[in-house]
C-alpha cells in the first residue's frame, strides 16, 4: 500500500517538477532574482521528491525539506509579488508539502504542518488577489490535504479487510476440500470393498478356482485395503501402473501403451480402478477368448480401452442397481472429471472405453493441480483492497465538493456560465454513479459515455469563459474532470481514461490557439496554461500510481493465496481421505482382514468347505457394508451372520451414498433379529426423499413380540409398527448419516438412465 501511495507522490511532484521546468524556460529572464532563485530551488525539490518516491521510503527530512522551501517560497512571492507565476503554480509547493507531511510525516505533525503553510499561501497571495481570492487559491490544496488524511488509513484498513476475507476463503476451501475428500474417499473405500475385498472372498467361497489364484486375488485385497490413499497432487504413470492388471486365471491378456503417461496419482488410481474391474466383469460373465487393454495418450489425457471378443450384451438391459460397471468403472472416471462409455452388443464383443483430459478438469475445477488464472485488473484490486470504492471516494468526494464550491462561486459572478453549473452537477452525479458501480464493473459504452461528456463539457467551456481565465480560478471546467478520471483510470483500462485525458488537453490548446492572445509572449501563455491544463493530469497521475501498484499487489496476494488454499486444500484433503479410510477399515475390524490375510498365508486351505462357507457369510457381510457403509457395527454384523445362519433371507435395498443414522439402523436391526426366533425373510429398505430418508423393515412372518420391542425400542421417533399374522413393517423418517453426491449421470451408448446411485 506504501509503494503505491509513494509512486503516486511521484507522480505529483514530477508534474509539478515539469510545469516549473517550463516556467523558467520560457520566462525569457523576467522573472526576479530571488523568484528565479526560489523556481530552481522548488524544481529541484520536485524532482528530488519523484525520485526518492519511487526508488525509497520518503519520510520526516523530505516534509522537513518541502516545509522550509515552501515558506521561503511564499515569503518570496509575498515580497516579489511576481505576475508571471500565476495561482495554479503558487498552490504546487503548498500541495507538494501538504501531501508529502500528511502521507508520510509524524502524524502528530502533519496537519499542523499543512495548515502552516496553507496560511503562509493565504499570506503570501492576500497582498496579489486580495482575500477571498487568496481563500479560494487553496481549495486545491485542502482537497489534496483531505484526500491524503483518509486514503492512507482507508487503504490500510482496507487491505486488513481483504487479508481477513482471504483467510475466511482459505479456510471455506480448506472445508470444502475436505467435504469433497470424504466423499472421494467413501467411494473410494466402497469401490475397494467391491472390486477387491468382495472379488477375493467369492473366489474363496467357490469351488474349482485354483488355490494359487485364490491366495493372490487375498493378498491383493489386503494390499488394497492396507494401502494409504493417494495424496491429491501427486503424479503417476498409468502406463506403468498398468503392469498390475492380470486376468485372474481367465483368458490370455495383453497389454499395449505408446509410451509413459503422467497423470495425478487420484487420476492413475481411478482409471486403473475401472480397467481391472472391467477386465474381472469379462473374466466372468464374457466367456471370451482374449482380452486387449490399451493406452494411448500422455500427460495432457489419454484414451483407455478394454476389450473382449466374448459373448457381448445389451447396454439398455443393463440394472440400475449395478455396482460393478455404474460405480467401479463410471463413476470412478465422473470422481476425477473422466469419463467411461461401454459399447457392447450380443455376440460382438464388449469395449469399455476410459477417456480423460487435463484441459476438461481444469475447466470443470475438478482437477485440483490446476493452475490458478491470471486475474484481471479488478479481481487484482479487491484482492488488495477489498471493496474500492472506499478509498476511490476519499479521493474524489474532495475534489468534488471543492470544484462545486468554486464553480458556485464563479455561476453567482458570471451568470451567463450558469449552464456550466449544470453541467458539473450532471458530471458529478455521473462520477458518483460510477464510483457506486466500480465494486462490481462498469461497462466500456458507459465509461466511454461519460468521458465524453466531461470531456466535451471542458472543452466547450471556452465557448463562454475567455481564454484570460485560463490563468486563474475561472478555468475550474479543465480540472472538474479530475474525480472522474481517476475513477475510471483505476476501474477500466488505464488507457481509456489517459485517452480521454490527452483529448481534453488537446481540445483546450485547440481552443486556446484559435482564441485572441492571452499574454504579451508565448513563453507567458505556456506559462500561465500549463497549472490548469496539469490539474486532470494530477489526479489521473495519482490515481494510475495507486492503481497499478494495488493491482499488482492484488495478483501477487491472489497468486500467494492460490498456492496457500492448493496446499491447505491438498493437506485437508490428504488427512480427511485418510480418516476416513482408518474409520471404514476399523469398521470391517480384523475379523475380515484377518481372514484374508490367513488364506493368502496358506493357514486357512480355500478347499475345506468351512472356510468356503464362512467366506460366503464374510462376502454376505461386505455386500451388507457396500449398501449400508460405516452403519453397521460388529454386534449388528453378527446378528445378520447368525441369522443367516439360520436360513433367514436378508435383503438390502438402500442407496450407499445416504445411509441412515447408525444408532437407528442398529435398534432396528437388534429388535428384528434379537427378539424370538429369526424370522424367515428380513428386507430393509432406504428410501431417499428430498428432505430426509424413508427407512422401512419388513420381517416375515409376523412376530407380536417382535412388534411390541420394535415400538419401545423406536419410542420417540415418527416410527410407525404394524403387525399381522404374514408380516411385521415398521417405517420411520429421518435425516442422513453423512449425505454424498451422487454421481453424474455417464452414458452407456446412449442410455440416459445411466449413472443413477446404485442399490446393490
Amino acid at each position: 500500500m506504501w509503494s503505491g501511495l509513494q509512486r503516486a507522490m511521484a507522480a505529483v511532484t514530477a508534474l509539478f517538477a515539469v510545469s516549473w521546468s517550463m516556467l523558467l524556460v520560457s520566462s525569457g529572464g523576467r522573472l526576479a532574482p530571488a523568484v528565479l532563485a526560489t523556481a530552481v530551488v522548488f524544481t529541484a525539490l520536485a524532482a528530488a521528491l519523484t525520485v526518492r518516491g519511487a526508488l525509497v521510503l520518503l519520510g520526516r527530512h523530505d516534509v522537513w525539506a518541502a516545509v522550509g522551501v515552501s515558506l521561503v517560497t511564499e515569503a518570496v512571492f509575498a515580497v516579489e509579488r511576481p505576475s508571471l507565476i500565476v495561482v495554479g503554480l503558487r498552490c504546487e509547493p503548498t500541495a507538494a508539502t501538504v501531501l508529502v507531511a500528511i502521507g508520510f510525516g509524524p502524524r502528530r505533525l502533519a496537519w499542523p504542518v499543512s495548515l502552516a503553510v496553507i496560511g503562509a499561501q493565504i499570506a503570501a497571495s492576500w497582498p496579489m488577489d486580495g482575500p477571498a481570492a487568496a481563500v479560494q487559491g487553496t481549495w486545491p490544496v485542502l482537497a489534496a490535504a483531505v484526500a491524503a488524511a483518509v486514503l492512507g488509513p482507508l487503504l490500510r484498513t482496507a487491505g486488513a479487510r481483504a487479508d481477513a476475507a482471504q483467510e475466511q476463503a482459505l479456510t471455506a476451501g480448506a472445508t470444502a476440500a475436505r467435504a469433497q475428500a470424504r466423499r472421494e474417499a467413501h467411494h473410494r473405500f466402497q469401490d475397494l470393498l467391491h472390486d477387491e475385498v468382495s472379488s477375493a472372498l467369492r473366489a474363496v467361497s467357490m469351488p474349482g478356482i485354483a488355490t494359487t489364484q485364490v491366495r493372490q486375488a487375498c493378498r491383493s485385497a489386503v494390499d488394497a485395503l492396507l494401502r494409504v490413499p493417494a495424496a491429491p497432487g501427486q503424479a503417476a504413470d498409468l502406463a506403468a501402473l498398468l503392469t498390475r492388471l492380470t486376468a485372474g486365471g481367465g483368458p490370455p491378456l495383453s497389454v499395449e501403451v505408446s509410451g509413459a503417461v503422467p497423470v495425478p496419482a487420484e487420476v492413475a488410481e481411478a482409471a486403473l480402478g475401472a480397467a481391472a474391474e472391467a477386465v474381472r466383469n469379462a473374466v466372468r460373465h464374457a466367456e471370451a477368448q482374449a482380452l486387449k487393454v490399451r493406452l494411448r495418450g500422455d500427460e495432457h489425457g489419454f484414451v483407455l480401452s478394454v476389450a473382449d471378443d466374448g459373448v457381448g450384451f445389451s447396454p439398455a438391459g443393463v440394472q440400475v442397481s449395478s455396482v460393478g460397471l455404474r460405480r467401479s468403472v463410471l463413476r470412478r472416471m465422473a470422481d476425477v472429471a473422466g469419463t467411461a462409455e461401454v459399447h457392447s452388443s450380443p455376440g460382438d464383443g464388449t469395449t469399455v472405453r476410459l477417456v480423460w483430459q487435463r484441459a476438461r478438469a481444469v475447466r470443470t475445477g475438478e482437477f485440483r493441480g490446476a493452475a490458478a488464472e491470471t486475474p484481471d485488473r479488478m479481481a487484482s484490486i479487491r484482492a488488495a483492497v477489498g471493496d474500492v470504492r472506499r478509498p476511490l471516494a476519499a479521493v474524489c468526494v474532495p475534489y468534488l465538493l471543492a470544484t462545486g464550491v468554486v464553480a458556485a462561486i464563479h455561476t453567482v459572478r458570471s451568470p451567463r456560465v450558469s449552464w456550466l453549473m449544470v453541467w458539473y452537477v450532471l458530471l458529478a452525479a455521473v462520477t458518483v454513479a460510477l464510483l457506486l458501480r466500480a465494486r462490481t464493473a462498469i461497462g466500456g459504452r458507459a465509461a466511454a459515455a461519460a468521458s465524453a461528456f466531461a470531456v466535451g463539457g471542458a472543452v466547450g467551456s471556452f465557448l463562454v469563459i475567455p481564454t484570460s481565465g485560463i490563468a486563474d480560478d475561472t478555468s475550474w471546467p479543465i480540472g472538474a474532470v479530475t474525480p472522474l478520471l481517476t475513477v475510471l483510470v483505476i476501474v477500466r483500462p488505464p488507457w481509456e481514461a489517459l485517452l480521454a485525458l490527452v483529448l481534453e488537453q488537446a481540445g483546450v490548446v485547440l481552443v486556446l490557439l484559435a482564441g485572441p492572445p492571452f499574454a504579451d509572449s508565448w513563453g507567458e501563455s505556456v506559462a500561465k496554461a500549463v497549472p490548469a491544463l496539469f490539474a486532470p493530469a494530477l489526479g489521473v497521475g495519482m490515481g494510475l500510481a495507486i492503481g497499478q501498484t494495488v493491482a499488482r499487489l492484488g495478483a501477487a496476494v491472489m497468486r500467494a493465496n492460490a498456492e496457500r488454499a492448493a496446499s491447505a486444500a491438498v493437506e485437508s484433503a490428504r488427512q480427511a481421505r485418510e480418516a476416513v479410510h482408518r474409520r471404514r477399515l476399523a469398521d470391517l475390524d480384523e475379523e475380515i482382514l484377518s481372514f484374508l490375510r490367513r488364506t493368502a498365508s496358506g493357514d486357512l486351505s480355500p478347499q475345506a468347505s468351512q472356510i468356503r462357507v464362512r467366506a460366503r457369510m464374510l462376502d454376505l457381510a461386505v455386500r451388507d457394508e457396500l449398501h449400508l457403509p460405516g452403519a453397521l457395527g460388529r454386534s449388528t454384523r453378527e446378528l445378520l451372520g447368525a441369522a443367516r445362519a439360520e436360513g433367514c433371507v436378508v435383503t438390502i435395498q438402500s442407496d450407499a451414498d445416504h445411509p441412515p443414522p447408525p444408532d437407528l439402523l442398529r435398534r432396528l436391526l437388534t429388535c428384528a433379529l434379537g427378539t424370538g426366533p429369526a424370522p424367515s425373510d428380513l428386507i430393509l429398505s432406504v428410501e431417499p426423499r428430498p428432505s430426509a430418508l424413508l427407512v422401512s423393515l419388513v420381517t416375515l412372518p409376523g412376530d407380536p413380540a417382535r412388534a411390541a420391542a420394535l415400538r419401545k425400542a423406536l419410542t420417540g421417533t415418527s416410527a410407525v409398527v404394524e403387525d399381522g399374522t404374514e408380516s411385521t413393517w415398521v417405517e420411520v423418517s429421518t435425516h442422513a448419516a453423512g449425505v454424498v453426491a451422487p454421481p453424474t449421470a455417464v452414458p452407456i451408448d446412449g442410455d440416459s438412465a445411466i449413472g443413477a446411485p446404485a442399490a446393490g
